[in-house]
């Protein structure tokens, strides 16, 4: 099995896992079932924004080790 579909099989299994989940599995204990409001509205916006900016930084260190696997098994040399 190739790099790219295993890639598309657990994006798909992640997307099948998503869709299943009901509405009380996917909140926390705090957000679920609280009073609608801007204070809510910006901490569910909060939280968006965090959690995007840690996957960007995990992709961006996952990338950075890919690199260096990839060169390594390449042969090259850095310095």
């Amino acid at each position: 099995m190739t790099l790219a579909r295993r890639r598309s099989a657990f994006g798909g299994f992640l997307a099948a896992c998503w869709a299943a989940a009901s509405a009380s599995a996917l909140a926390c204990p705090i957000c679920f079932r609280v009073e609608e409001g801007p204070v809510t509205d910006g901490v569910r916006a909060a939280v968006l924004v965090l959690m995007g900016v840690t996957a960007g930084v995990l992709a961006g260190f996952g990338v950075f080790i890919a690199r260096f696997v990839r060169r390594a098994a390449a042969g090259d040399d850095v310095a």
